[in-house]
């Protein structure tokens, strides 16, 4: 059965086979966080999400398409949002800039970061499925922050030879960066990385203007 959680409900058999997949979804989540996605049986899920073993297996077939079901729900919330200010940028490009970014720090804390280091661990132990699809994932958010530094290029606020995607690939390494060093150091608070992410986006967009008007945040171009 296909574990994707995008499908669009049309009657009620429809949203009781939704609602059942979330569920195996938001219990494998909080156990991987918990326990360590090594540790977790199927049969800790099925009791969990309160459901049969058979039933998890119907949906799921083993732990890792639970694993890449997890990654598939984070990613389509990052995109999601990211949507939202590609169809409506706001006026200051280093704002606008400073808010994608932050859409990542913000699923990052929304979760446990232990889920976090689980998946970056299981990222990195099968680099071929869940590593690709952290990749791909990673792929769409950059191509996105491309999309919306490349509007602000076709207004005129930022340089005309900007190549969207190798400086939006910048831009997210900053966020990349913080967001590691979130994941791995306890002592780093989210308000930190925060203000980090900020200063260093802001610092990296300073290169994107045009020359005579790099100090300028671009908001009164648009």
């Amino acid at each position: 059965m296909d574990s994707s959680l995008d499908e669009r409900p049309v009657g009620l058999r429809d949203r009781q086979k939704l609602e059942r997949q979330r569920r195996i979804v938001k219990a494998a989540a909080k156990l991987f966080a918990r326990t360590g996605y090594a540790d977790v049986a199927m049969e800790d899920v099925a009791e969990r999400a309160g459901l049969a073993v058979g039933t998890i297996y119907n949906y799921y077939p083993s732990k890792s398409a639970l694993l890449l079901a997890i990654i598939r729900r984070e990613s389509e919330s990052l995109i999601a949002r990211g949507r939202k200010i590609l169809d409506d940028p706001p006026r200051d490009a280093v704002a606008a800039a400073c808010s994608f970014t932050e859409i990542f720090l913000d699923d990052f804390t929304r979760d446990d970061r232990r889920l976090w280091r689980e998946l970056f661990g299981a990222a990195i132990a099968d680099p071929s499925v869940v590593g690709r699809r952290l990749f791909e994932s990673d792929a769409q958010l950059v191509s996105q922050l491309a999309s919306l530094l490349q509007h602000y290029r076709d207004c005129g606020v930022l340089a005309s030879d900007l190549e969207p995607i190798p400086a939006a690939t910048v831009l997210y390494g900053v966020s990349f960066t913080w967001m590691t060093a979130y994941l791995m150091n306890d002592a780093i608070s989210a308000e930190m990385v925060r203000n980090e992410i900020r200063r260093g986006t802001a610092i990296a967009m300073r290169g994107l203007f045009p020359r005579a008007e790099a100090i300028i945040t671009g908001g009164d171009k648009l």
